[in-house]
């Protein structure tokens, strides 16, 4: 079964990435065309695909041979919801560390954790919300009343915040991944993985949709395209 399942799991996030990469080229070619209202439907379906990437690489991950027994995957895949499956994940990963420095183990944890709350449990928040059709005002779990602080979220959300998210998961996965299958080069690789994610959160602090836009318009590859398609009339 876990073959099986893992199998299914990397075609499915092979497909993810291919259409990940299709989104990315329209996003870029609406910022070209000015077109904001493509770009603000082009958003929602990525984070749609962004909550879709990561549920099926957490799938993958734990059906990836020799990572866990069927009792520890029937044990994660009976938590009731993502956080607490990705929770469960991470512990029973650091369980198969040969190590007695609980201190370490502890500090790890402690990093990985915030990053799951973070980069992955929160944004599926959102995620929910625009499956739900919620794509202006979000409401409450019970659906009684307008949830304004979800809501503010759900109006700051933009392409290139999405994007950053991938990114983070991407490394996230990686450590955890190291240690159910590296485990000799686990010590190695983990700080410079954190490393390198602490890096890139830091140098991209200041990325917003605005940078991106500034970026692609004021790029020779823009302009070229401009006066392909536009002539040196106004735009």
């Amino acid at each position: 079964m876990a073959e099986e399942i893992f199998t299914a799991s990397t075609e499915n996030l092979r497909d993810l990435k291919k259409q990940r990469k299709r989104i990315c080229a329209l996003v870029n070619r609406a910022i070209r065309e000015k077109q904001d209202p493509d770009l603000i439907s082009l958003t929602k379906m990525y984070a749609l695909l962004y909550s879709a990437y990561v549920e099926t690489s957490f799938l993958k991950l734990i059906h990836t041979p020799k990572a866990f027994t069927e009792s520890e995957i029937i044990q994660i895949m009976a938590e009731r919801n993502l956080e607490q499956k990705w929770l469960k994940c991470v512990d029973f990963a650091f369980n198969k560390l040969n190590t007695t420095n609980l201190g370490e183990v502890a500090n790890k944890k402690q990093t990985l954790h915030r990053l799951l709350q973070e980069y992955i449990i929160d944004p599926s928040q959102i995620r929910n919300k625009v499956a739900h059709g919620q794509w202006v005002y979000c409401l409450n779990n019970e659906c009684t009343k307008v949830n304004h602080d979800t809501t503010a979220l759900m109006a700051n959300l933009d392409f290139v915040k999405i994007e950053k998210y991938f990114c983070i998961y991407d490394k996230f996965h990686q450590c955890i991944l190291d240690l159910l299958i590296s485990h000799r080069t686990h010590y190695r690789d983990y700080y410079q993985i954190i490393t390198e994610l602490q890096d890139y959160v830091d140098s991209t602090k200041s990325w917003s949709l605005e940078t991106k836009k500034h970026q692609i318009l004021s790029s020779s590859k823009y302009q070229n395209y401009k006066e392909k398609n536009y002539g040196n009339g106004a735009y």
